[in-house]
């Protein structure tokens, strides 16, 4: 199965290079940028196209790799020739296979495929995606051949539901996007101490990594340290009178969301005052 990219970003790039050195065949790139495509096509020995009507031509896999909002735009410009038996896949995290309106009257069938992994470089992404875990989302007669056929490249790739997919979406970007913005925050609080923030980010570094190491080998409830596990209520209670009113509920939420960790951990100590200082109850079951 010959796979082509329309889009030639960080995600067309890297895939196209990974999928390329691990003997999937590609049969190229188009994209509005020219040169774009040139590119992407000479880093993963394929061809480039001038219009889209001849990568559809030549692919059985057409893999969208572009901005979301771009998505239904492109749809409707693939939808207008003949695309039967085709596969139609997007990467976008978000949105779910049902962007491809009307597909059935096309006769083709429509997928979305996610790799959870932050492609921060086109040029060297592809070489750590080794490790990466797809979702997978789609039309129910080639879901597991696509399944299978990623799969063989070593990776893992997991099924969901299409209206699981805005859940699913937010659990990607709740340990990614938003936890660079909680380092941004720390880092702040360091900065109002005298430090630069280089100096504060480095400072905190160490912290960080070995955080992530330690939850990758141990779980969550053993990687547990610090005032909420504790029960330091002097310690709380000093924090939320320092915190800018603005991050206070932020806070709180994050707290009250450790106590439940810590009291898997340590079902024999009492959290309630701590719990009534940050104002809420323990009852949500963590997993």
């Amino acid at each position: 199965m010959k796979i082509g990219f329309v889009g030639a970003g960080k995600v067309g790039f890297s895939l196209g290079k990974y999928f390329s050195i691990n003997n999937i065949t590609l049969s190229g790139y188009y994209s509005k940028n020219y040169i774009s495509a040139k590119e992407a096509a000479n880093f993963t020995d394929s061809n480039y196209y001038s219009t889209i009507y001849d990568l559809i031509n030549d692919s059985d896999i057409i893999l969208i790799t572009t901005p979301d909002d771009v998505v239904s735009e492109i749809w409707q410009e693939i939808k207008l020739f003949n695309i039967k038996n085709k596969i139609i896949c997007h990467t976008s995290g978000s949105l779910t296979s049902e962007i491809f309106l009307d597909i059935s009257n096309s006769d083709a069938y429509a997928y979305s495929l996610h790799p959870i992994f932050p492609f921060s470089d086109k040029f060297t992404t592809y070489k750590y995606l080794s490790s990466c875990y797809f979702s997978l989302e789609g039309n129910k007669k080639y879901l597991f051949l696509m399944k299978d056929f990623f799969e063989a490249l070593g990776n893992t790739v997991f099924i969901i539901a299409e209206n699981k997919k805005a859940l699913y979406h937010l659990s990607n970007v709740m340990v990614s996007n938003l936890v660079l913005s909680l380092i941004n925050k720390g880092c702040g609080y360091l900065c109002e101490c005298g430090l630069k923030p280089s100096d504060a980010l480095n400072a905190l570094m160490p912290l960080i990594e070995n955080n992530l190491i330690n939850l990758k080998t141990k779980g969550f409830s053993s990687s547990l340290t610090g005032p909420i596990e504790r029960g330091d209520l002097d310690t709380i209670s000093k924090h939320l009178k320092v915190i800018p009113q603005k991050d206070a509920e932020l806070y709180k939420n994050l707290s009250l969301n450790l106590i439940n960790l810590s009291s898997q951990k340590h079902p024999e100590k009492d959290y309630v005052l701590l719990e009534q200082i940050l104002g809420g109850s323990i009852n949500e079951k963590l997993y």
